[in-house]
């Protein structure tokens, strides 16, 4: 089935929703970026894949098929991507954070066997890959992707919150609460998202801020 491709206010939308396997999919993909204009380079591209999810290792691929071209993901869209976002579109979720005198700004990437803790705040402009591991009394904001171990509120306070530009951790520990997710995890947006304490549960939501 022929891939639908768009340009929309300066950015691409393709609708893969068609396509019944990954294989299909990437195919597609593949045949219409390679149709594209080199003025197009840099440009973000929001990709419909109807009812279908995408694993972490497969939305990898997609991002890399992208950045080949010259290209950057913006947001993979399904129906329950639409669902949810739809959802909690008008919710403050930052407008209660607390606010901690302490920040520690790191400006790299952490590998794995790293360790980083703060007392208060702590923000990192990079990746934090699987194996490492941040610590911090307050909240953790992540300028890249979150991929191992955050403990966020560590001293105890369940309103602390964690923050990533692309969140797929090992690990999240807010206070006293622990979630991790499920082997074969799908990933079904790329906004930055914020995990958070509600009703006793770890949940994560889109970021608003």
């Amino acid at each position: 089935m022929a891939t639908t491709l768009r340009k929309v206010n300066g950015e691409l939308w393709l609708d893969l929703s068609g396509e019944k396997t990954f294989h299909a999919m990437k195919g597609s993909l593949v045949r219409q970026l390679n149709s594209l204009d080199d003025y197009l380079l840099g440009t973000l591209v929001n990709i419909d894949i109807g009812s279908k999810h995408l694993t972490n290792k497969q939305l990898r691929e997609i991002e890399d098929i992208l950045l080949d071209h010259g290209l950057h993901l913006k947001e993979i869209m399904n129906s329950l991507t639409d669902r949810r976002d739809t959802a909690n579109f008008n919710k403050p979720v930052l407008e209660d954070m607390p606010e901690y005198d302490e920040t520690l700004l790191l400006c790299r990437h952490l590998r794995s066997g790293q360790k980083v803790c703060s007392n208060g705040n702590l923000v990192i402009l990079g990746d934090i890959n699987p194996g490492a591991e941040v610590v911090a009394r307050g909240n953790i904001l992540v300028m890249g992707s979150l991929r191992g171990i955050a403990h966020a509120g560590a001293g105890g306070d369940i309103n602390a919150v964690v923050a990533a530009y692309r969140l797929n951790p090992t690990q999240i520990r807010i206070a006293n609460h622990i979630t991790r997710p499920p082997d074969g995890e799908v990933v079904t947006s790329s906004n930055p998202e914020v995990a958070r304490i509600r009703d006793g549960k770890v949940i994560i939501e889109k970021l608003k801020i």
